[in-house]
C-alpha cells in the first residue's frame, strides 16, 4: 500500500474551515443589518419600537373618565334653578338610598349625564344634571313642595315649567331624547321660584295650580305612557306568548259575536248592528212570510 495521503480527502478537510468562516460572516452580517427592536412598558403595557423607523411614537390616548350627575341638596338645587330657570334645562333625578330601582337606574342616569354635559354641549351650560337625594339638607322641603310621592322621581326644569318623566323605559336613551325634544309631550306643570324674605337665600319652588281636567288627562297619559312600556317590554321578551295570545284572542272573539247573533235570535233582541225600527220591520216580513209559506201548502193539498 502507498503511504501517499488521498488528494480528495485532503482538499475536503480544507474546504470544512473555510464555509465555517463563510457561513459565520454572513451570519454577522444579517444581524448588523437587521433592525434592532427595543422593548419597554409604559402605563398602557408592553409596546414594541423599531429602530429602523424614524417616525415618532404616537401620542398617548389619555383615558376619558365619564361625567357623573352633579349631586345636590335641595336648597342648592332650588338656587341652581331660580338663578337659570329661563335658560338652563335642569334634568334632575330624586331618588332615596333605599330604593332598589333607583341604583338599578344610577348608571344609565350618569351615562345620559355624560351625554349631555359633553361634546357640543361642553362648556354652553346648556344641560345641568343632578341628583338628589331624600336625605340630603332641605330635601324634605323640596320634595313636599314638588309633591314628589314615589322614586325614583325624574323631571326636567325649563321655562318655568316642570317636565315629570313618565313610563317604565329608564334607559340611557330614554332620558337622553326626554331631556334634548321629547320633554314636551310628557306632563308638566308651571312652578315660581322665591327667595326667603328674612334670610334672602334659601329659594323656594311653589307650584302652581292645576285645573280638574288637565290633572286627569295627564293621569291618563301617564297611565298610557305606562301600558305601552309594559306592552313593548311583553312583546319584546315573550314574543311567542304574545302571538298566542292574540290568535285566542281573535278566535275567542269571533265565537263570541257568533254567539251574540244567536242569543238575539233566540230572546227577540236586534241583531248586532239593528236598529229596534229594523228588528220590527224584519220580524214582520218573517211572520208574513210563513203565513204565505201556509197558504201555499193549503192550496197545494186541495188541489191534490
Amino acid at each position: 500500500q502507498s503511504s501517499w495521503p488521498d488528494p480528495t480527502r485532503t482538499a475536503s478537510m480544507a474546504m470544512r474551515p473555510r464555509g465555517r468562516a463563510v457561513l459565520l460572516v454572513a451570519i454577522l452580517a444579517l444581524v448588523s443589518i437587521a433592525p434592532i427592536h427595543v422593548r419597554g412598558d409604559d402605563e398602557f403595557g408592553t409596546t414594541e419600537r423599531s429602530s429602523s423607523s424614524s417616525s415618532p411614537p404616537p401620542p398617548r390616548r389619555e383615558r376619558r373618565w365619564p361625567t357623573m350627575a352633579t349631586e345636590m341638596t335641595g336648597d342648592q338645587l332650588a338656587a341652581s334653578i331660580h338663578s337659570g330657570a329661563d335658560v338652563v334645562p335642569h334634568l334632575v333625578k330624586f331618588y332615596a338610598t333605599w330604593c332598589s330601582k333607583c341604583r338599578q337606574m344610577s348608571p344609565d342616569f350618569d351615562t345620559a349625564a355624560d351625554r349631555l354635559t359633553r361634546g357640543a354641549n361642553a362648556g354652553t351650560n346648556k344641560f345641568v344634571v343632578a341628583s338628589v337625594a331624600e336625605s340630603a339638607a332641605g330635601s324634605q322641603k323640596l320634595f313636599g313642595d314638588l309633591e314628589i310621592k314615589s322614586y325614583p322621581h325624574v323631571a326636567m326644569f325649563y321655562k318655568g315649567k316642570v317636565f315629570t318623566h313618565a313610563g317604565k323605559d329608564r334607559s340611557a336613551k330614554a332620558f337622553i331624547a326626554f331631556a334634548e325634544r321629547d320633554f314636551a309631550k310628557y306632563p308638566s306643570r308651571e312652578f315660581v321660584t322665591s327667595l326667603d324674605a328674612f334670610t334672602g337665600e334659601h329659594v323656594s319652588i311653589t307650584l302652581s295650580p292645576k285645573p280638574w281636567h288637565v290633572d286627569q288627562t295627564d293621569k291618563a297619559l301617564m297611565f298610557i305612557m305606562y301600558m305601552r312600556d309594559d306592552l313593548r317590554g311583553a312583546v319584546m321578551e315573550h314574543s311567542a306568548a304574545c302571538v298566542a295570545l292574540f290568535f285566542t284572542g281573535l278566535i275567542v272573539g269571533a265565537v263570541a259575536l257568533t254567539l251574540t247573533d244567536l242569543v238575539a235570535e233566540r230572546f227577540g233582541v236586534p241583531r248586532r248592528g239593528e236598529t229596534w225600527e229594523d228588528f220590527k220591520r224584519r220580524t214582520d216580513w218573517e211572520v208574513h212570510r210563513e203565513q204565505e209559506k201556509k197558504k201555499a201548502a193549503k192550496k197545494e193539498a186541495k188541489a191534490e
